[in-house]
């Protein structure tokens, strides 16, 4: 199947391209009159292919499993107004039914960019020698932004399936062999590492246009990509040095609590936004979070947050297991009103449905009540952005362990903290005197600040992975579902990962299905 959805289809990848304020149409020909070799002529058709890559990054598939795989098998959803045909195997997730041939299993939307990436990078250098006007310069900055968004793919693959076949080679002609098995995660980290350092040599600082430099790959993007896979690598000293090269750019800034909202869910690429994904209303609408979060066409979105993780909007504790208005002890409560709860989530009808990237803004009545706002507009979709990648150097810290590294862990989580909670006292070290405390304060954090964001079993998975265990993921994804009799977390290490699709393993004899769906599939079958 790698070959019926990834297999070259002459340059009609190449459709409507473009980005914020850009759009164009490829005036090819027909597809059985292409000659790929002949259409490498200058650097306007590398520059076509490139805005190819980014727009592959743009469509509903590889959105709505952005959100599946990294938010919605997490504690941070459930079942909001409810999925249509179109995405009822979101329901099935839900209910704890994930099977091999669930629509969000397939992974071809992944490859199909990255296909896109290996084409460009196989033909880009042939036009230095043909357009005098396409530079190396330009060549390696080109290199280093599809080098770069390939790595990004194989990323959340290797998070998501642990193990899946490494295809660098450009989908081209028929001899190719596309039956590949999966290759170990080590060595898939090992080629993005590889393909991430290279693009450091070479990734632009500056485009010179706001939706550029966050709309395409930036040394910054880069660096943050790299630390996202040191970190889940456990490589926790170059998690922290690359980190530190992100944080040295002072253009990057969190933008002030008052405005945070608009600014960087309605308005987007905000001055903390390191790489997001462009959407234009006229060009490509994000039809994946406008239906599951909501607009103002219709503000109850098709998932919502847990009512046991959730309080309402004047601060009354209805969950135990909540982020917010957690306490720490008897005297020590964190984020007691802490607005991110009031700007992610809106009560109603007994639901808390997701206001984040739904809506334009929240105001307040004299009583404190919310007001809320919903966009008729399309909304961007942030890949990572400044208070993500100070947390991530935050978990690297604790990780480390020592004195000097848990009060600068403590230092960042406090800068994100206090944005959302203004007029409170810092977090102080005397109340997370141990590791164990301080790497779920931690998290807490990225789940308060990252919500929706489709980080969350991402996050879940990195500390069973630590602790070698599933157990403390568990206790949290099965409190977002009360009375649920069937296992919503992850029995096994191999349960966290998703099932190898069935029509990839129809299609390819090289490939094994991941063990517990191996398993599970034959205890079924007895």
């Amino acid at each position: 199947m790698i070959k019926r959805n990834i297999y070259i289809i002459g340059l009609s990848v190449l459709l409507l391209i473009g980005i914020t304020g850009c759009s164009q149409w490829l005036d090819l020909k027909p597809e059985s009159e292409i000659i790929l070799d002949d259409f490498w002529q200058s650097q306007s058709d590398v520059e076509s292919v490139l805005a190819a890559c980014y727009r592959g990054l743009t469509e509903d598939a590889v959105i709505s499993r952005m959100i599946v795989w990294g938010e919605l098998r997490s504690d941070n959803m459930i079942t909001g107004n409810g999925f249509p045909n179109a995405r009822y195997d979101m329901q099935k997730i839900l209910d704890g039914d994930l099977v091999p041939s669930n629509a969000y299993a397939s992974w071809s939307s992944f490859y199909s960019v990255i296909n896109d990436c290996n084409t460009l990078l196989l033909y880009a250098p042939k036009v230095v020698d043909r357009d005098n006007n396409f530079t190396l310069t330009d060549l390696h900055q080109v290199q280093a932004e599809a080098m770069t968004l390939r790595a990004l793919c194989y990323f959340y693959l290797v998070r998501t399936y642990k193990e899946v076949p490494l295809v660098e080679e450009a989908s081209i002609n028929d001899i190719q062999n596309y039956s590949l098995p999966k290759s170990p995660e080590d060595t898939i980290i090992n080629h993005i590492i590889r393909d991430l350092l290279y693009a450091q040599k070479y990734a632009k600082t500056d485009f010179g246009i706001t939706a550029y430099n966050k709309g395409k790959i930036t040394l910054d993007a880069v660096n943050t990509i790299l630390a996202d896979v040191y970190l889940w690598n456990q490589q926790y000293e170059k998690c922290v040095e690359t980190a530190n090269l992100v944080l040295a750019d002072k253009n990057l800034k969190l933008e002030q609590a008052k405005y945070a909202y608009s600014h960087v869910f309605y308005f987007g690429n905000s001055t903390e936004s390191i790489f997001e994904l462009q959407f234009n209303e006229n060009v490509q609408k994000n039809n994946t979070v406008i239906s599951m979060y909501g607009s103002n066409a219709n503000p109850i979105g098709e998932v919502s947050f847990p009512t046991t993780l959730a309080y309402d909007q004047v601060g009354t504790e209805v969950g135990a297991f909540s982020p917010f208005d957690y306490k720490v002890s008897s005297s020590v409560i964190e984020s007691a009103n802490d607005i991110r709860a009031k700007d992610s989530y809106a009560l109603y009808g007994g639901k808390y449905f997701i206001f984040k990237y739904a809506g334009i803004n929240r105001s307040e009545t004299l009583t404190g009540a919310s007001m809320y706002f919903y966009r008729s507009g399309t909304p961007n979709w942030i890949v990572y952005r400044l208070s993500d990648l100070m947390l991530m150097k935050a978990e690297a810290l604790v990780e480390l362990d020592g004195e000097a590294n848990m009060k600068d862990a403590l230092s960042l989580v406090n800068k994100t903290y206090l944005r959302s909670n203004e007029g409170q006292d810092s977090l102080s070290i005397k109340n997370y005197t141990t590791k164990f405390e301080m790497e779920k304060l931690v998290l807490r954090e990225r789940q308060r600040e990252l919500l929706f964001e489709g980080k969350r079993w991402f996050d879940l998975e990195r500390i069973a992975r630590r602790e070698n265990s599933t157990s403390t993921l568990n206790d949290y994804v099965e409190h977002k579902s009360s009375g649920n009799t069937v296992s919503l977390g992850a029995p096994v290490l191999d349960a966290m990962y998703m099932p190898i699709p069935t029509s990839e393993l129809e299609a390819n004899p090289n490939l094994k299905q991941n063990p517990y769906y191996e398993e599970t599939s034959s205890s079924s079958n007895r």
